[in-house]
């Protein structure tokens, strides 16, 4: 990944004067909403267009790509995504992640990433630039709804931000290509979720319910204490890669 050194020189300045203004990552279950009527609106638009056009197209790939097809294209997928995890872990200073998807990205690209030679034998830990931020304890923020791209926190919509204008032009049209497909095959793995979700009282609580569950347990792993014990569909943890 070619990064613009002075962007990058930049961006450690800013992590390390945000890094100030928390003194833990310990969170609870409580979460800012205060754009609620906005980010409904939104909701609203993008259901609509996940049921007029993702859904349908997200079902016909399902019925019609055979399954070891589906399975290549998600290994690619994951494959594609891999040097924001590098990157990400550099930073964090997670020396093992770093050096394991390193190694495993370096691997799977003698295939493109489209079969994974490592056959799934080598775990790493997804990570972006959100979670970086929250590694120097930078506030999450208010929930936000984007338009087309979904449920965010204010951090991680920040983050993808920042790696968009600090990565190269390759990778950035690289990404431009893959996203539609990434985000068909994710439609095509947790439509049963996707459909409970819009089926239940109140789909907006619930979307920002499973999100933040999901992202936080991501993000803190053990630190994260929610006291209202909510489980989660572990379906629904695709929304998050």
């Amino acid at each position: 990944m070619k990064i613009n050194s002075f962007l990058s020189c930049k961006l450690m300045i800013l992590i390390f004067i945000l890094s100030g203004c928390s003194s833990n990552n310990i969170i609870t279950s409580e979460t800012k909403d205060p754009f609620e009527k906005l980010n409904r609106k939104i909701f609203n638009f993008n259901k609509k267009i996940d049921q007029k056009i993702v859904a349908p197209i997200g079902s016909a790939y399902e019925e019609n790509i055979p399954a070891a097809a589906r399975n290549a294209i998600g290994s690619h997928l994951d494959w594609v995504d891999t040097p924001s995890t590098i990157f990400n872990s550099t930073i964090q200073m997670d020396l093992k992640n770093t050096i394991l998807s390193s190694a495993k990205f370096m691997l799977n690209g003698l295939t493109l990433g489209f079969y994974d030679l490592d056959k799934g034998e080598t775990a790493i830990k997804k990570k972006d630039f959100g979670s970086t931020l929250a590694k120097f304890n930078v506030p999450e923020g208010p929930f936000l709804m984007v338009p087309i791209l979904g449920p965010k926190m204010t951090r991680d919509f920040t983050g993808t931000i920042i790696m968009k204008n600090i990565s190269s032009d390759s990778l950035n049209n690289l990404t431009l290509l893959e996203t539609p497909l990434e985000t068909i095959d994710t439609r095509s793995k947790i439509s049963k979720t996707i459909d409970n979700i819009y089926e239940s009282a109140d789909p907006y609580v619930k979307l920002k319910s499973y999100y933040i569950q999901n992202r936080r347990n991501k993000v803190y792993g053990k630190n994260y204490v929610d006291f209202k014990n909510n489980k989660s569909d572990e379906e629904f943890e695709k929304l998050l890669e």
